[in-house]
């Protein structure tokens, strides 16, 4: 009876893990940290169709999954940060080529001001006519957790947020509300006031949406830069979502420069003593898991001191149903010491 439920539990994990790319720039002459050429983009498009992958649209597999229903094995969904001219020219016609859905997350006031490397409304809205979705990424895409000066955060929020909803409802006529947090910081008063105002939303930190994530600090995987080699993104693709409840999010401000977090995570599909986790830039971390009544507690701290912007605690353990897929959760780390992060 233990091994059918075990079983059980497996299968109705296995049909919950939705996998999000991330992207910038579609160019060979852009930032290489945030860029990908236009034959890396086409590459990985190749690489989702050798894997299987199914793509899906954002907002619908999203909210399918949060609400428990069952999406397709293998689900991936594309998104681009910024809305640069880069992915008109040169994603949008393989993407359109596939008949694949794709998200555009857009600041609006880079777009109506014309800057010249950003879309137009009308490019948009030529997006959105063959079935992207146009979603909020700010006006101004500013680092959301500095508030300015003489600003209650609220206040400034709102002027990000919500004034960049009323543009993007003016210019295409439909907003789902889905957010990305500009440079995928957040922290958790600004998570709970847009769960109040109705939004789902994404960071940039690492790892699968399943069905228990926190819906307003949703992971996804950035594919540019380093990220973008074809051997790490296949990695990524096979990813699957820890059981880890919104409860185990953690405010990512550091109050000191080696954060500590404590993860309960529910025991499904993987061996608790083969659980890995590593701090970003720093290696692999020394943990002692503790397994009981069906849940593995696991204590991460790292000995050096997070100098950069911003860092990460990964944690990931190989499936038992099928050992090429890994179960991967990131916690991010925000060093406000550093004002250009």
């Amino acid at each position: 009876m233990r091994l059918l439920f075990i079983v059980l539990m497996a299968i109705s994990h296995h049909a919950f893990s939705l996998v999000v790319l991330q992207y910038h720039h579609v160019d060979a002459s852009t930032p290489s940290i945030t860029s990908v050429t236009p034959e890396q983009f086409a590459q990985h498009m190749a690489l989702l169709e050798e894997e299987k992958m199914v793509v899906v649209d954002l907002e619908d597999a999203t909210h399918a999954i949060l609400n428990g229903e069952t999406i397709p094995d293998r689900a991936v969904a594309i998104t681009f940060d910024d809305a640069y001219q880069s992915i008109y020219e040169h994603a949008f016609p393989v993407l359109r080529k596939k008949h694949w859905p794709f998200t555009v997350f857009v600041s609006t006031a880079a777009v109506d001001r014309e800057f010249p490397d950003m879309m137009t409304w009308e490019q948009l809205r030529d997006l959105y006519s063959e079935g992207a979705v146009i979603a909020n990424h700010t006006q101004d895409h500013p680092y959301l957790i500095n508030t300015p000066k003489d600003t209650e955060k609220e206040i400034f929020w709102q002027e990000q947020i919500i004034d960049a909803e009323k543009r993007l409802l003016e210019e295409i006529g439909e907003s789902p509300k889905i957010f990305a947090y500009p440079y995928g910081e957040y922290t958790i008063p600004m998570a709970e006031w847009l769960e109040d105002q109705g939004f789902i939303a994404f960071g940039q930190q690492s790892g699968a949406i399943g069905q228990n994530s926190h819906p307003q600090v949703l992971p996804r995987f950035p594919a540019s830069g380093a990220y973008a080699n074809l051997d790490t993104l296949r990695t990524k693709l096979n990813s699957r979502s820890f059981g880890i409840g919104r409860d185990e999010v953690v405010d990512p401000v550091i109050k000191k420069r080696i954060p500590k977090l404590t993860l309960r995570i529910p025991i499904e599909d993987f061996d608790p003593d083969t659980l890995q986790c590593y701090a970003a830039g720093l290696g692999e971390m020394d943990i002692s898991p503790k397994s009981r009544r069906g849940k593995v507690t696991v204590v991460l701290k790292q000995e050096k001191q997070i100098e950069s912007g911003r860092g990460r605690y990964n944690c990931t353990a190989p499936s038992l149903r099928d050992p090429k897929r890994f179960y991967w959760y990131s916690q991010l780390w925000i060093n406000t010491d550093v004002e250009n992060r």
